[in-house]
């Protein structure tokens, strides 16, 4: 049995080389269903932890990413956290407000705005990375570091396909 998605002779997409009894219990989008609800139920667990702080959801990521690079532009932080434009300048309003991040520009260019921690956003890293922490470990438990590992490489395995799909579906089309 193969799931390698190829399509063979006159096969369908959805009878590739899935048996007939997979494509039938809809087990072949299964995989996509249970990330995405693995995915969901994580979320929901880091959000409640926040919430806990006062922290948004949404801020997490920014700090997360300020937390290693701090002092970036917005611009950068926008694609580095890979939100919109927009998103992040909202966010980052919100942010400031709160007095987790502060607003910089330098003296030789006033055009980009540099997005610094406050002592108060620096010190959310040291109560909220335990929390996603736990998140991580209560998602794990009762798993053995081998299937720790295989779940990791097998989810990085396929976020690299899809980006190689993506790639190969974008060079196609230009073409």
């Amino acid at each position: 049995m193969s799931f390698s998605g190829k399509t063979t002779g006159n096969k369908t997409a959805n009878s590739r080389t899935f048996p007939k009894a997979t494509i039938e219990t809809g087990a072949v989008d299964r995989t996509a269903h249970l990330i995405k609800d693995a995915s969901k139920a994580m979320v929901r667990a880091l959000q409640t932890r926040l919430a806990e702080h006062a922290v948004a959801h949404g801020h997490w990521t920014f700090l997360r990413v300020l937390w290693k690079s701090n002092g970036i532009s917005q611009t950068e932080l926008s694609e580095r956290a890979g939100v919109a434009k927009p998103s992040t300048a909202a966010a980052v309003k919100a942010m400031e407000d709160l007095g987790y991040i502060e607003r910089r520009q330098k003296t030789d260019n006033k055009k980009k705005v540099y997005i610094h921690l406050t002592e108060a956003g620096r010190a959310l890293e040291a109560v909220l990375v335990p929390e996603a922490l736990d998140v991580n470990e209560v998602a794990l438990e009762g798993l053995s570091e081998q299937q720790v590992i295989a779940l990791r490489q097998t989810l990085s395995k396929i976020i690299d396909n899809l980006a190689l799909d993506g790639e190969k579906r974008t060079h196609h089309a230009a073409d």
